[in-house]
């Protein structure tokens, strides 16, 4: 029976590798990892032989039923597949190098990065791969080559980078198989002759449980209201540190209830839209007595035209003794994994976290997508926190 894109799609992993036929020699291998992997099997003078064909889903049943419409007819004109990849291989062998496939596979993803996420990506290529590895034909690249680049990190002692790049070669490798330049990912497997790394460490979150005497302490603290207010405000709005720091009083719509961030300070291609709560607007309104023509929303107490500085949500936070629980970031954290509890979809509470949109479809939306729905989120979010809390 041939194979349909749902029978493809939903092949588990196993026990052990094992395959799935479409007929005509061309079969699915499905690894024991769960990756897929087109092969056409095919004699040639009684011999039988198998051709790599590339990786599922980046090469779709029609494609690999095309490359084995294309290898049968080579067959009936007398040539041999495999010898004819090779011969076409040969004479741009020294172009496909670590370095141009690397490029490339970079090139592709960058839109769904943000730029500085892409800029950082590239840099550690440029600095910790290309030197060793880039001029080298990707297809003659060993376990062993990809090893050197990657203890010599392990010697320097920094393990979230060695973990870093270990993760862009596989990728990498595996663009490179599905371009058909090379056949196996020798960045796969290099783990287990390395030290061990340690979990990725992630910023605190405090547990929702917490909350209440957290904000009840912020509440209580003797410190510049400003800053209270502030802290307040980037945990109703889910902000950044920054973004709320650097807020200014002409982007506030207090009308319409929204807070509209300029592209340019958020790093992304369009302006990131915030609903204002009822909450988030009263706490405005008490920073706006304080404001006193100040451009800032945050104005700091030692000026009348800067903002609070960088640390002050961090000192006002071990102040009140909530240190070792949390961080401005581990509240965004906290938020994140309340509402999606909560039930809120996973792609509004992204939104509204201003993480970049991958799916280029969703992307290509109005700036203003999910709004609505974000409103009632975080409005409820302001619910859950206030009530009972700050009256």
């Amino acid at each position: 029976m041939a194979l349909t894109h749902t029978v493809i799609k939903n092949a588990p992993a196993k026990d052990k590798d094992y395959k799935l036929f479409d007929g005509k020699g061309l079969f699915l291998l499905v690894k024991k990892n769960g990756a897929k992997y087109w092969r056409q099997k095919y004699q040639h003078h009684g011999k039988e032989k198998l051709l790599s064909l590339g990786v599922y889903p980046e090469i779709s049943l029609k494609e690999a039923r095309q490359q084995s419409d294309d290898i049968r007819r080579s067959i009936q004109l007398g040539q041999d597949p495999s010898e004819l990849r090779k011969a076409a291989a040969r004479p741009a062998e020294e172009q496909q190098t670590v370095e141009t496939v690397a490029r490339r596979w970079h090139e592709l993803n960058t839109p769904r990065w943000t730029p500085r996420y892409a800029l950082k990506i590239l840099q550690l290529l440029e600095r910790r791969v290309f030197p060793t590895l880039g001029a080298t034909p990707i297809n003659r690249i060993s376990n062993a080559d990809v090893l050197v680049v990657l203890r010599k990190m392990e010697q320097e002692n920094i393990r979230e980078t060695t973990r870093k790049v270990r993760t862009y070669l596989q990728q990498i490798f595996t663009f490179a198989i599905a371009e058909g330049i090379t056949e196996h990912n020798p960045a796969t497997g290099v783990i287990y002759a390395m030290k061990a790394l340690p979990p990725a460490t992630h910023q605190r979150s405090l547990p929702i449980s917490m909350m209440p005497d957290f904000l009840a302490a912020i509440d209580k603290d003797d410190g510049h209201p400003v800053v209270k207010l502030g802290l307040q405000l980037l945990i109703l709005t889910m902000c950044r540190t920054g973004e709320v720091r650097f807020g200014r009083w002409e982007e506030i719509d207090f009308e319409n209830r929204l807070w509209s961030i300029p592209a340019q300070r958020m790093k992304m291609k369009n302006d990131h839209l915030i609903p204002l709560s009822e909450q988030a607007i009263r706490i405005l309104l008490e920073l706006k007595k304080h404001a006193h023509g100040c451009p800032f929303i945050m104005r700091t107490p030692n000026s009348m035209d800067k903002p609070i500085s960088e640390n002050a949500f961090l000192v006002l936070i071990k102040r009140i003794g909530y240190k070792e629980h949390t961080t401005t970031h581990g509240l965004r954290a906290t938020a994140s994994t309340v509402l999606n509890e909560a039930g809120f979809r996973a792609e509004v509470i992204e939104k509204q976290l201003a993480h970049e949109e991958r799916n280029q479809v969703r992307k290509a939306y109005n700036r203003a997508d999910y709004l609505e729905e974000r409103r009632d989120m975080l409005q409820w979010w302001a619910d859950q926190l206030m009530d009972g809390n700050n009256g």
